[in-house]
């Protein structure tokens, strides 16, 4: 259905005054929010079918700001391992022993995954992607088939194997300009379906690559997304590497900027606080697996005071061991509670604002979605509260933030399509998509033992 109305909706509308609207009701045309109010005034209006909310939370969907889908078969392979061990026990022999074939399957989990957690936009950042030899055609069709939202981060590094970049995966300079420019030329990019540019982290590229990314980037008009300063470790090297800090290197590169989302920053001091703030970069904060190899908390209060732009995200599966971002929500605010011995150190207001609205601003897409009002794309989700973990029912953003779990997750609807309902996923086979991705999985395991 082109256009119809959500009825007997709590609607936490994360607009700029983060306004909740009891008993509410959205019109939907053409996937697009045309109005919003209260459910009696908006059915006497609009003649459309309607989706009755019963009385549950409408909200934006979720929006996940860093994942690698090559990942997603690569759940648990490494467990208890620092990254740089990561790298090489997980990282290495997933990417050298995975076929097209398996990276489509890993790709379709991860989307089934997300959507069914409630995401309706990720950031794939697919820093794996010049290991593969052949047409990636079904790698970027699987995503578009789909019905995410998604920015298709293209990956890439031409140095770093010291400091665990994957062998297969490193090439030269001159190659990945060349691979880079076919890539933009052959694939159409839409707000469905956006490229951005993703180098492997900063210390997996060469001052000459760093350049060559920036200038590609502003031909083109992109988006560039990047690790950096996610481990003590990777920060001392680069200091000792280039006498400063990855964000200070990036920063004397000219690569920060407006249009730069950097990823983790979990070792930064307040002097590259203050340089990610005056560049106005992006940060995408990924909880879990900072926990998960034990990379540590990334000082997220203090860049909010400083007003930078914070989105959250879940990190590749092999690094968090699921895509599920309500995870992730509830995380947040209660490990920087504890870590700076403050409850007040992130609010429920804040986490859902980074998992929504700051999320968008961060994928420079806040136009256009993160938040539910006029003229924005209807990428909406409906969460049931009428379940034992969230009920009794008081406060809308408290409920999701510290009760709520992806199970609670009915209906989502992307672009105006509803891709789950009565969760049931429409267009997509779940069953098949599990099989498959095993399949590909036990292949895997077969070539490592080989």
């Amino acid at each position: 259905m082109d256009n119809f109305v959500i009825t007997n909706g709590i609607i936490i509308t994360m607009n700029s005054k983060n306004k909740i609207i009891t008993d509410g009701a959205i019109v939907v045309e053409n996937g697009i929010i045309v109005d919003i109010g209260k459910t009696r005034e908006i059915i006497e209006r609009y003649n459309y079918e309607r989706i009755d909310a019963k009385g549950n939370i409408v909200m934006p969907g979720l929006i996940n700001t860093h994942t690698h889908l090559f990942q997603e078969l690569g759940k648990n392979l490494g467990t208890d391992v620092d990254l740089l061990h990561w790298f090489k026990s997980v990282w290495s022999p997933l990417v050298t022993n995975m076929t097209l074939d398996d990276y489509r399957n890993s790709v379709e989990l991860g989307i089934l995954e997300a959507i069914k957690s409630g995401t309706t936009t990720i950031l794939a950042y697919e820093h794996a992607i010049n290991a593969f030899q052949g047409s990636i055609d079904m790698i970027i069709s699987a995503i578009r088939n789909s019905g995410i939202r998604c920015i298709f981060g293209y990956g890439y590094q031409d140095t770093g194997e010291e400091i665990g970049a994957p062998k297969i995966a490193v090439k030269d300079t001159e190659y990945i300009r060349k691979r880079i420019k076919s890539f933009l030329s052959k694939y159409k990019q839409d707000d469905m379906f956006r490229i951005w540019l993703a180098p492997g982290t900063i210390n997996w590229c060469t001052e000459e690559l760093l350049k060559l990314t920036k200038d590609i980037a502003d031909e083109y008009g992109l988006g560039i997304t990047v690790h950096m300063n996610e481990t003590k470790a990777e920060r001392e090297y680069s200091i000792k590497k280039r006498g400063r800090s990855e964000v200070e290197y990036a920063y004397s590169t000219g690569l920060l900027g407006p249009n730069v989302l950097g990823v983790h920053l979990v070792w930064v001091d307040e002097q590259e606080i203050d340089i990610l703030a005056r560049a106005n970069t992006k940060v995408s904060h990924n909880p879990i697996s900072n926990m998960y190899l034990a990379s540590g908390v990334a000082p997220i209060p203090k860049m909010l005071e400083k007003n930078i732009t914070v989105g959250l995200a879940t990190d590749g599966a092999a690094s968090n061991n699921n895509m599920d971002m309500f995870d992730v929500i509830r995380i947040t605010p209660l490990l920087h509670k504890v870590v700076w011995g403050n409850p007040t150190a992130i609010s429920a207001l804040d986490t859902l604002r980074m998992a929504t609205i700051m999320g968008a601003e961060s994928l420079l897409m806040c136009d256009k979605i993160g938040s539910i009002e006029k003229g924005k794309y209807a990428d909406i989700i409906i969460v049931d509260i009428h379940k034992p973990n969230t009920t009794p029912f008081y406060n809308p953003i408290a409920s999701i933030v510290y009760s709520a779990s992806s199970e609670n997750v009915d209906t989502v609807i992307i672009n105006g399509k509803i891709v789950m309902n009565n969760k049931q996923l429409v267009s997509i086979n779940e069953e098949t998509i599990i099989e498959k991705a095993q399949k590909s999985f036990q292949n895997i395991l077969d070539r490592l033992e080989a």
